[in-house]
């Protein structure tokens, strides 16, 4: 089972993302070759709105937080 087979089985689920510079939390959308992209909630003077799109690469590790 590679990392992303394993990932698109957590795709509903609310995660925790980390990436060397930042701590991710969202539901997981959907994983595609190169990325996965989260449902976020919205940030406070950020851009707006609430898809997170994350390159695969970046990603140090996935924690489910709730199924």
């Amino acid at each position: 089972m590679t990392f992303k087979e394993l990932v698109r089985g957590l795709i509903g689920m609310e995660v925790e993302v980390m990436t060397p510079g930042d701590l991710i939390v969202g539901t997981l959308i959907s994983v595609n070759q190169a990325s996965l992209m989260l449902r976020i909630p919205p940030i406070l003077y950020g851009p707006p709105g609430d898809v997170a799109i994350i390159p695969l690469k970046a990603v140090d590790f996935v924690r489910v937080l709730s199924t």
